[in-house]
């Protein structure tokens, strides 16, 4: 793919090289979100769907089932505080307890983020779909993915920091670790590169 410059691009998390996907499933028990990172149902989806249609990217998929379970569940009414506070931490504890499914870690994210323990930002890079402007200068920046491996298939969706997270502590963790400094809004070209980002 070739990317202009100063295009917007989404780039790899640097928190997913810390290990969210790593706890999630290395020590043997299942992400929440594994029915949207297995790419053979994926596939199998594709090949059912009528000649000329195709599917939306998994984030996609997971958001349009997110809506679709939030519309079913009663309005949370939030505590009247802002921030951290123990007022508010109590409401996610209440409400978010034990193992959380996917749709429960995406909810308690939003949640936080409305009772300002999280920044648009934060919520932003939580899901992995920052971006960041790239200024590559002289020239473009060249990648190759093969279009049937699992990474065309994810588009990043399976290093989104929320795909680590099991419990309301994970998510807690993770948000009092987040800062913004990580996530410059421009990044050069060299700089992203030493990144890893590209």
């Amino acid at each position: 793919m070739n990317i202009p410059s100063n295009l917007m691009t989404r780039v790899a998390s640097p928190y997913s090289r810390m290990g969210n996907r790593q706890t999630a499933q290395g020590d043997g028990q299942k992400s929440a979100f594994d029915m949207y990172l297995d790419v053979d149902r994926q596939r199998q989806k594709m090949r059912e769907l009528p000649p000329g249609r195709m599917l939306d990217s998994v984030y996609m998929q997971f958001r349009d089932d997110y809506r679709a379970w939030k519309a079913q569940r009663p309005e949370a009414v939030l505590p009247d505080s802002q921030g951290r506070s123990e007022e508010n931490l109590a409401f996610l504890r209440k409400r978010y307890a034990g193992d959380l499914s996917a749709f429960e870690i995406y909810d308690a994210l939003d949640t936080m983020k409305e009772m300002g323990i999280l920044s648009e930002k934060g919520l932003r890079c939580a899901e992995g779909i920052t971006m960041i402007r790239l200024d590559i200068k002289g020239g473009v920046f060249q990648t190759s993915v093969d279009p049937d491996s699992d990474a065309a298939w994810l588009h990043g969706f399976d290093e989104a920091p929320m795909v680590g997270f099991r419990s309301l502590d994970d998510i807690l963790s993770w948000a009092k670790d987040f800062r913004e400094d990580d996530w410059p809004d421009f990044i050069t070209g060299a700089e992203a590169m030493a990144r890893g980002w590209i």
